[in-house]
């Protein structure tokens, strides 16, 4: 068949369908007249024959004639058979409709009910009440409001179901003819289409890319580069992707998870080192799933994904990390090109993050202890007291001196002073709460800082402190290893850092003067006013 026949071929079909789409809407009308009519109909002779029987009833009360009662019986037997019908006519999925016609069929029954017994009354000669007449209107009105709400959700119905019809016969004529179109597409434009989708898909790609290398320009630090790299490769990679971020650590004889994982991977990491991963041991990329492997990785077969990319993370030669991609399908050009263009931008970015992060820790840290140094303690106690104010909550700062150090470092040598210097900011660390604070200030004395603790609290931890420190035992030093501590608290012994410290090294000073190895509290100056005020003050 030549393309010109096909065409016309196509073009007469496509004219059958849709003029059989199009005599099938309007025969699907048709029935949803008929249908809601049907409805409508029994519905009203629902009234009908309430009616009917309130004309008889009301004949008959009045008069007294018995052939009043006809109308009133036989319009209670057609209400039933109406009831019957509108039941069948309305359908199931119409809930509204349906609960409204039992609405209307309890209240005619209580009607009904009523009605009776004003005829056995008139009967027997009495009357009943107005109270109980006027109880009958207000069924009946009850009636008729609950008729008048049948018939408009009939009608809304009805205009619900036409509007759903000929929206059906749009949408399927137009789903046709995009059906037809895409077909024409298929057969005329796919070489075309699909070399304008190749051009798409890089174009967006480079996008991407370049939005990436963006965004990454703003991360604050490694954590939240690695956590970007994660996200951009499990959005950008089709199909269900798994991305995770190993990272060596600074000593570079871990490998570590850098971003979150799940399952035998996290376990597998616990133990790992670099040359686990095969990609980090030989800095290429590394493809899981192949059988024929001749060497395994120890990572990629512990992830639950039967096909692994591991792509390293190189830097001037070296291997910082990988990236590991699990994937359920092989991965196209394009997604090839994503994670490499993905893991080449983002290398230096993070290299040079934790250079940076070293640097700043190094700058912050007392090279022997570990401890923060001078100026990170200056910078902590600053934002700590700008939290106390803020929250209204106490902050304690303890000022640490060890006993007679000096006469370590001239008995037995400098070396052992350290070696005690270290003992005892490991002790300071073991002893405190993750939230409380501890550096070097230098030389023997120590500073260390309690948030949310007065007094009382940071006399306790004082003492606990320098009962541990008393505890340590050095090799080769004979001698005891006490220390004196001072406290002191804001609001209630300063207003503001300087002076805190100021108060705590007084205490300190105390402590020295009456005997050593013990903790003194500050004798604050200030005028006792409740706390809140002081920290207005401040």
């Amino acid at each position: 068949m030549s393309p010109r026949t096909y065409t016309h071929a196509m073009i007469a079909l496509a004219v059958v369908v849709m003029a059989g789409s199009v005599w099938l809407a309007g025969r699907a009308q048709r029935d949803a007249v008929t249908d809601s009519f049907r409805e409508s109909e029994a519905v009203g002779q629902l009234l009908t024959a309430m009616l009917n029987q309130e004309t008889g009833l009301r004949g008959y009360l009045n008069t007294g004639r018995d052939d009043f009662l006809e109308p009133f019986m036989t319009g209670a037997d057609e209400f039933d058979e109406v009831v019957a019908e509108a039941r069948v006519a309305v359908p199931d999925e119409h809930r509204r409709e349906r609960v409204l016609l039992e609405e209307a069929d309890r209240v005619a029954t209580t009607w009904h009910k009523r009605a009776r017994l004003a005829v056995d009354a008139r009967r027997g000669g009495t009357r009943r009440d107005m109270d109980d007449a006027l109880r009958r209107k207000a069924l009946m009105d009850q009636f008729r409001l609950t008729h008048d709400k049948l018939r408009a959700e009939i009608d809304s119905s009805r205009h619900e179901t036409l509007d759903r019809v000929s929206n059906y016969a749009v949408a399927l004529i137009i789903g046709l003819s995009l059906l037809f179109t895409f077909g024409a597409w298929l057969t005329f434009g796919r070489r075309a289409a699909a070399r304008s989708r190749r051009r798409g898909e890089e174009l967006a790609q480079r996008e991407r890319q370049t939005s990436f290398a963006h965004t990454l320009q703003f991360m604050d630090s490694e954590e939240d580069a690695h956590a970007l790299v994660k996200r951009h490769l499990e959005s950008s990679v089709g199909g269900e992707t798994q991305v995770t971020v190993l990272r060596r650590n600074n000593s570079a004889d871990r490998l570590e998870l850098a971003t979150p994982a799940e399952g035998p991977l996290v376990d597998a990491i616990l133990v790992a080192q670099p040359r686990s991963c095969l990609a980090v041991r030989l800095g290429t990329v590394r493809e899981g799933g192949d059988p024929h492997e001749l060497l395994s990785c120890g990572l990629c077969g512990k992830t639950a994904a039967e096909l692994t990319t591991c792509t390293p993370l190189l830097v001037q030669g070296e291997v910082i990390g990988s990236v590991l991609v699990e994937h359920a399908a092989p991965l196209d050009d394009i997604e090839r090109q994503y994670v490499e263009d993905t893991v080449t931008q983002a290398a230096p970015v993070v290299a040079n993050m934790r250079n940076l992060a070293i640097a700043e820790l190094r700058a912050a840290t007392d090279a022997l202890t570990g401890l923060a140094n001078r100026r990170a303690i200056q910078d902590t106690l600053r934002r700590m007291v700008a939290q106390a104010a803020r929250s209204g909550q106490p902050l304690s700062a303890v000022a640490l001196d060890l006993d007679h150090f000096k006469q370590i470092n001239d008995r037995f040598g400098h070396d052992k002073g350290d070696d005690v210097l270290a003992a005892v900011a490991q002790t300071l660390t073991a002893t405190l709460r993750t939230s409380d604070f501890v550096g070097r200030q230098g030389g023997e004395e120590f500073i260390v800082l309690l948030p949310d603790t007065g007094r009382e609290g940071a006399l306790v931890a004082a003492e606990n402190l320098r009962a541990e420190i008393a505890r340590i035992e050095i090799p080769g030093v004979e001698l005891a290893i006490t220390a004196s501590l001072g406290v002191a608290v804001m609001p209630a012994d300063a207003l503001d850092a300087e002076s805190l410290l100021r108060h705590a090294d007084r205490a300190l000073y105390a402590a020295k003067d009456r005997g050593r190895n013990r903790v003194e509290a500050a004798e604050s100056a200030l005028p006792h006013f409740p706390a809140d005020a002081a920290i207005a003050a401040s």
